[in-house]
């Protein structure tokens, strides 16, 4: 809900929506002894350790965020990337844009995943040389 209003925020501030995104995981380490949080890894430290993992969406004309949702578990994350979709296409239902690039790493979703993006038209292939 939080993101609904941030992204409308940004609107009503003048900023415009860009056309392009970068999509990608972070972990947010946890240092303390909470047995619920899961492992995850952290690039930085080039190992797996207890965190928060957060799936952060940045527009990349801005360099702002527009998307975040750390509420996420390792089963989950395979997902993410269509429940940005839904999100932006209802933020975006009033003006019709969609994003025209998403860029993000192999390892963001699943081969199931991007054919369910190639058929909803997000993801393409590249254009054919002429």
């Amino acid at each position: 809900m939080l993101m609904h209003y941030w992204f409308d925020a940004l609107g009503t501030v003048g900023i415009e929506r860009g056309e392009s995104f970068h999509l990608d995981f972070h972990t947010i380490p946890f240092h303390g002894e909470d047995a619920l949080l899961e492992r995850h890894y952290i690039s930085k430290r080039s190992r797996r350790q207890k965190g928060i993992l957060t799936f952060l969406a940045q527009d990349a004309q801005q360099q702002m965020f527009c998307y975040a949702n750390a509420d996420l578990r390792k089963d989950q994350q395979n997902d993410e990337i269509l429940r940005f979709i839904e999100f932006w296409k209802a933020r975006t239902a009033r003006t019709g844009s969609l994003s025209k690039e998403l860029i993000f790493d192999s390892k963001l979703t699943t081969y199931q995943n991007l054919n369910t993006l190639n058929e909803q038209k997000i993801v393409s292939d590249p254009p054919t040389p002429s």
